[in-house]
């Protein structure tokens, strides 16, 4: 398996990790504490995500591929890419087998907010809205994990290459003194 892909599963295991986490605290269980849920599946989250983009980019250090900012920010995308697919496939599992509860949860706080359109809708209507937002739920959760992974993952991999690059300027500079 190529280290891109091997750091991509990483990070998606991570999030699914982070999920299944707050799903044995409890969290995932009770309207009331989805918010707490939400901030500590995405601090835990983030935390796994620091972590292996940090070794991806010392493998990929190791192996020669940083030699340019251009090489580094591509090994950042292709990675985050792949963190991306894992964890949307991750997200999606977790929301339609694992525990489909929040999915009612999430179908619920749904239809609270939208619930002065959906007096206005026929019974048959109305079915057809609920079909809908218990199809797409899951598929929604995906995408947005799958995005935002994508987009931290790269600024993170590109952050950590300016970091890495700069102490080691640094430590080149330091040398010849």
């Amino acid at each position: 398996m190529s280290p891109t892909l091997l750091y991509g599963f990483f990070i998606g295991l991570g999030q699914l990790a982070s999920s299944l986490v707050v799903f044995a605290m409890g969290l995932h269980s009770d309207p009331a504490r989805l918010s707490n849920a939400m901030q500590t599946e995405s601090l835990v989250g983030f935390i796994l995500l620091m972590i292996v983009v940090s070794l991806a980019y010392r493998a990929a250090k190791a192996r020669g591929q940083t030699e340019t900012m251009g090489q580094s920010a591509k090994g950042a995308a292709l990675t985050a890419l792949a963190g991306a697919l894992f964890t949307g496939l991750g997200q999606y599992t977790y929301l339609a087998f694992i525990n489909p509860g929040l999915r009612d949860l999430q179908r619920n706080d749904i239809l609270e907010r939208a619930k002065a359109h959906l007096a206005t809708l026929s019974p048959e209507k109305l079915a057809a809205e609920m079909r809908h937002i218990d199809a797409t739920v899951p598929l929604a959760r995906a995408i947005t994990y799958g995005m935002s992974i994508f987009v931290f993952a790269t600024l993170m991999g590109i952050a950590f290459a300016l970091i890495f690059r700069a102490a080691a300027r640094r430590d080149a500079a330091i040398k010849t003194d």
